[in-house]
């Protein structure tokens, strides 16, 4: 039995004329634990050769699917802080996850028009310039994911509706899925955030593994400035402004005086008429 998580290069290169056991060679750690050493290390120097380049490509896991009686491949490619401006093109075969934190990438467009992400259910964009996410409202990639993180990005709202609907259809819900929204410039009004609130981080607390960092937008004078959103009362963020009564006390005041200014108008008409002509109002003919 051979320790798999060292390089494995030199099995790559062996054949069953020169060792004649080859395929029946094993792992005996976890994650790979009796799992063929031969096939693992063809499966490391494909992943390698197909990993895209500066980032660091691993197989971190293999499992037999019941369901077709094969090994099944879990391949992480790691291409955090890279100077990537936008997802890679490319990915090796079984790339299961994607990590890709402290970049400058702003477009999400690759989970639904590459292929090759269909098989990513793993995306950690932590830290990039991300500033929606309504381009995957009804993908399959949405529908299918396991991890979202988007901790640090620029969104200030995302579609509830469509998060909400993606997560239901999700075969992986509940236990499998996990979401980091946090440190994110959260848009906090009555339009959008008792939705956020009902439909996602109430709903979804369990699945939302940094909730309370999920914080509103740093506004200066705002009383709900950098406030946990799932910690905020319907009133705090649906309050009217403190000086409404005011205003509307101010309007009521310019309303007076406008009528005022009418009634005190048509009394000088009426008095000039009255004067020129010596004939009363026609109101005032009219009254008993």
């Amino acid at each position: 039995k051979w320790n798999c998580s060292e390089n494995l290069d030199w099995v790559y290169y062996l054949n069953d004329t020169t060792v004649k056991d080859l395929n029946n060679l094993t792992c005996y750690e976890e994650p790979l634990k009796g799992k063929p050493l031969y096939f693992i290390s063809k499966s490391i120097h494909q992943a390698n050769k197909e990993c895209p380049a500066t980032c660091v490509c691993n197989l971190i896991n293999v499992f037999l699917n019941s369901d077709i009686e094969e090994l099944q491949l879990v391949v992480e490619v790691n291409c955090s802080k890279r100077n990537f401006t936008s997802l890679p093109g490319f990915l090796p075969e079984h790339a299961k996850i994607l990590k890709v934190e402290g970049n400058h990438i702003d477009d999400l467009s690759p989970l639904i028009k590459n292929p090759i992400y269909r098989e990513v259910t793993d995306l950690y964009i932590d830290h990039n310039s991300i500033r929606s996410i309504d381009l995957l409202e009804g993908s399959y990639w949405l529908r299918n994911f396991r991890v979202l993180s988007l901790k640090g990005n620029k969104l200030t709202e995302i579609p509830t509706y469509a998060m909400d609907n993606a997560l239901q259809q999700n075969p992986n819900m509940p236990n499998a899925i996990m979401l980091y929204l946090g440190s994110n410039p959260w848009r906090c009004d009555c339009v959008f955030t008792p939705s956020f609130q009902e439909d996602i981080l109430f709903k979804y607390e369990s699945q939302i593994q940094d909730i309370f960092d999920v914080r509103c937008s740093y506004v200066e004078g705002d009383e709900n400035s950098m406030a946990s959103i799932v910690q905020l009362s319907r009133s705090s963020i649906c309050q009217l402004p403190d000086d409404y009564s005011i205003r509307a006390l101010d309007m009521l005041n310019g309303v007076l005086a406008s009528l005022i200014v009418l009634v005190l108008g048509k009394l000088a008409y009426d008095y000039y008429y009255f004067k020129k002509t010596g004939k009363l109002p026609w109101i005032v003919t009219k009254m008993p």
